[in-house]
């Protein structure tokens, strides 16, 4: 018995043709026997499918005992999922399994935009791996993972992939950034992560693991997210704000967080190569990081005139294509142009 919480008041035509209200007093819950020849993934993308969009978050679901008597437990409304949640899990069950599998980091190598480029040290991605259909864009993943509320556990396992990785691999004093999203950060306290806390199992200095704060569109509370940040730290890693000039907000966070390292959006240079209001919004962001003590980043570069301007403007370091490619053992950047 698959049993729905509609919040609002307008029924979808296609539930009185699965379903019918669990109680004669109220529309508001609403009961699912499961069809002869049907399973449960079935029956959810039955009603998916004819769900308005804007009802699939709002509509929450859980799946009870199919003998089900008409008597709904206070504790089985805790077990409430979206029914959007509940359709990812049911047509993608391997999310909800080991990840670790599915994850595999790589090197990313950061370059001084000095001279020819010495190496400073490795953004570690992970390419992520669909048991079907092969690998995917960590985009896509990221996305797939949030549609089924396992964001945390795919982070997880990318961070102490990477960490693993880099045990394996490189040398302590080379920086290592790796990724963090605000929400675990502000759930979890870092000392007892498992993300955190493996790094002294590993043998890795802490001094050498860059913590990058990503996707500040999802910070809610600035304050405990310094506070966390500020965990780490005492634990004895840097910190460092990822895309900055991808979206509002980046100037209070910069200041508030004081980061050690501050990653410029590409598309922030990008603009700043094609108008001068780009270049000043650019120019003010690196002297705000200079200002705070952070060193800069330039995310995604490409070609000689990105590398040109963030010279001019006195950026510290680059990563992307000009830089050098991913890879899943550590490589030498590739020689810049000269300046």
């Amino acid at each position: 018995m698959l049993v729905v919480r509609l919040c609002g008041d307008v029924v979808p035509k296609s539930w009185n043709r699965w379903g019918r209200p669990l109680t004669r007093d109220s529309v508001r819950l609403w009961a699912f026997p499961l069809p002869a020849g049907m399973d449960l993934a079935n029956l959810v993308q039955a009603l998916v499918l004819e769900t308005p969009n804007d009802l699939m978050e709002s509509c929450l679901a859980v799946w009870i005992n199919p003998d089900f008597d008409g008597r709904l437990p206070v504790s089985v409304l805790d077990e409430l999922e979206p029914l959007s949640v509940l359709y990812t899990r049911l047509h993608e069950p391997w999310i909800m399994g080991e990840l670790s599998k599915l994850v595999h980091p790589g090197f990313q190598p950061v370059a001084s935009l000095e001279g020819a480029g010495r190496l400073f040290g490795y953004q570690m991605p992970c390419l992520l791996e669909h048991p079907d259909r092969g690998d995917v864009s960590v985009r896509d993943f990221h996305l797939l993972a949030r549609q089924a509320r396992r964001l945390e556990a795919v982070e997880q396992s990318c961070q102490i992939a990477a960490l693993a990785r880099r045990s394996e691999y490189l040398p302590t004093g080379v920086p290592t950034f790796i990724r963090a999203f605000p929400r675990s950060l502000l759930q979890h306290d870092p000392r007892r992560h498992p993300s955190y806390t493996c790094v002294e199992r590993l043998g890795v200095d802490p001094r050498d693991i860059v913590i990058e704060v990503a996707d500040r569109g999802q910070v809610d509370d600035i304050d405990a997210l310094i506070n966390s940040c500020g965990i780490l730290r005492n634990m004895g890693f840097r910190i460092a704000l990822d895309e900055v000039g991808g979206g509002m907000g980046h100037v209070g966070l910069m200041v508030g967080l004081e980061p050690d390292f501050i990653w410029l959006d590409n598309g922030l240079i990008e603009h700043a190569r094609q108008s001068t209001a780009g270049i000043s919004l650019l120019e003010g962001l690196v002297a705000t990081a200079r200002g705070i003590g952070a060193a800069t980043v330039a995310e995604g570069l490409s070609d000689a005139g990105s590398l040109r301007l963030c010279r001019e403007l006195g950026i510290d370091f680059g990563q992307g294509p000009l830089v050098g490619p991913g890879a899943p053992v550590p490589e030498a950047p590739r020689p810049l142009p000269p300046a």
